[in-house]
């Protein structure tokens, strides 16, 4: 139900200082509907989740996102479920590897109902200040060194989901932060393109600058060219193609994302970068200089009084899940049990020292590795542990007739009588009639220990009691 995802959602709505959580309901067809509880900053809520999506579009008219955490094998049949309903207006699709053909159908298909699709094969996206789609933005510590709990003046649109964390980095130190960032996935044929995103924020107010991400392969980076050639983007548009090393291999080289292969000279990095300089829009030299680029432009908006920075407005606290807490080693909690026998914290089990392999290696059988876990520490010989444990079985297998001694101490305990009026009970009770089996134990000892300093205190003691 990718809950943890889910939760990620939840804190960030919370660090944006959101009134109420960003996500609704939950479809999972796998088990009934129900409730699954979540955080809400230090609060624990209940989220309905329903085993259709048709009773969760009429019980939630309101939604118009849906995120797609579906495997690759159910992403398309429920995407084509999803678009059959007119509240819903952005679908993202995480999945990766949905064949090429499915994808085109359901481009084909949002296209025809308006729908826009963030993906196949992306992370999402963020809205800092309003809510985010998954993983987007990495773990809480991120998002608050980024300062996306609130929105800036800067907007991005990247293929890579990883890349995309790193614009949200390399912003952060550069300008007032992100006001909105997209990928859009790494597929041959994604839902929404560059250029869709790039009109998007030049029709958005709140954008001042706009930052591109692209890649080797596809020709779409020439759109982005054509748009500022128009002039149909006037706003400053930073942008820089990555994958420039693909010119130094003397053959086609496939990049980590699907689309990322250059078919012909136009789809390289280097003629993209080329072509989208000589546009008008500012490309760095490389990607160790798009801080740099970035940076530049930024200050020189806001000394045209573009760009009034964002003012810093400390984000709620969110409390650090006790997990986490633990593997960063910031708390420690007593174990609530412990033991000296056997160790099972590393890559191997290890009794009383001895790690497994070992045991096994020297063969040492049932009656070693009870040495090790009972008595911990190498016996004598397992067999004889094996003997003992035998003939201690053979003896105890029912109490017997001799049993008074020790009842009538168990009796007086349980009547509330003090440590010594129980024992004194028992001991006065001692009769004459010493149980077979007790001599059955004190010659095997005798006859197969090396050993007998118990024993042989405790037959003294046994002179004394019974004389």
């Amino acid at each position: 139900m990718q809950t943890r995802a889910v939760q990620g959602m939840l804190d960030f709505d919370y660090v944006c200082s959101r009134e109420e959580p960003s996500v609704a309901a939950m479809v999972y067809p796998f088990t009934g509907d129900h409730k699954q509880k979540f955080y809400w900053g230090h609060k624990e809520i209940l989220l309905p989740v329903y085993k259709n999506m048709a009773d969760a579009m009429k019980k939630h008219p309101e939604v118009d996102v849906l995120i797609s955490f579906a495997s690759l094998r159910s992403a398309f049949d429920s995407t084509m479920e999803t678009m059959q309903y007119p509240q819903i207006h952005t679908i993202a699709i995480i999945a990766e590897g949905i064949p090429e053909a499915l994808t085109r159908k359901l481009i084909k298909t949002a296209d025809e109902k308006g729908v826009t699709i963030i993906g196949p094969a992306t992370v999402g996206g963020i809205k800092p200040g309003c809510f985010k789609i998954g993983n987007t933005g990495g773990m809480l510590d991120n998002i608050l060194a980024s300062k996306l709990y609130r929105p800036g003046s800067v907007a991005y649109v990247s293929r890579s989901g990883g890349m995309s964390n790193e614009l949200n980095n390399i912003i952060s130190r550069t300008t007032d932060g992100v006001y909105e960032g997209v990928a859009i996935g790494g597929d041959r044929y994604p839902g929404s393109t560059f250029m869709d995103h790039v009109l998007r924020y030049q029709d958005t107010p709140g954008v001042k600058l706009i930052v591109v991400l692209g890649e080797i392969g596809g020709t779409e980076e020439y759109k982005i060219c054509e748009g500022v050639k128009e002039g149909r983007i006037t706003k400053p548009v930073v942008c820089w193609c990555i994958g420039t090393c693909a010119t130094m291999f003397s053959s086609e080289v496939q990049f980590g994302h699907a689309g990322a292969c250059a078919n012909q000279a136009s789809e390289t990095a280097v003629a993209k970068n080329q072509a989208l300089r000589e546009a008008g829009v500012f490309v760095p030299k490389s990607f160790d200089e798009l801080g740099d680029v970035i940076r530049s432009v930024y200050d020189d908006l806001v000394s045209k009084g573009v760009i009034i920075p964002a003012q810093e407005v400390p984000p709620p606290t969110v409390p650090m899940d006790y997990s986490w807490a633990r593997e960063l080693g910031l708390i420690r909690k007593p174990a609530s049990f412990m033991t000296s026998i056997c160790d099972e914290r590393g890559q191997e089990l290890i009794y009383a020292g001895m790690p497994i392999t070992e045991v096994f290696k020297e063969e040492m059988g049932l009656g070693g590795v009870l040495g090790l876990l009972w008595f911990q520490r190498r016996c004598y010989t397992s067999l004889c542990v094996v003997s003992s444990l035998r003939c201690v079985l053979m003896v105890t297998a029912d109490h017997g007739p001799a049993v008074q001694e020790l009842t009538t101490p168990l009796c007086g305990a349980r009547a509330g009588k003090d440590l010594i009026s129980s024992l004194t009970s028992g001991l006065l009770t001692i009769i004459n009639n010493p149980d077979k089996r007790v001599q059955i134990l004190k010659d095997f000892v005798k006859q197969h220990f090396p050993a007998t300093h118990l024993l042989d205190y405790a037959l003294e003691v046994e002179k004394i009691t019974t004389s």
